[in-house]
């Protein structure tokens, strides 16, 4: 893959990594666990916005919204 689409990689990644941190909230993980698997997303969302186009950047995961910020990244 180009070093330009590299961000491609990077979105899927992320979309399928949020995807199990809702399937974990939604079987009672611990607060413990969620919070260090969103701080390893956020890493990655992090990198993610340095590489891709400007307009398809994206926030930081929160717990909170995680489900709605799900919906966003499929």
């Amino acid at each position: 893959m180009p070093a330009s689409f590299l961000w491609v990689k990077w979105q899927k990644e992320i979309r399928e990594k949020l995807a199990e941190l809702v399937r974990l909230k939604k079987m009672n993980g611990t607060e413990s666990e969620l919070m260090k698997r969103m701080g390893e997303i956020n890493e990655k969302v992090r990198t993610y916005n340095a590489i891709c186009p400007t307009k398809m950047q994206r926030r930081e995961i929160e717990l909170e919204s995680m489900e709605i910020q799900c919906e966003k990244w499929n």
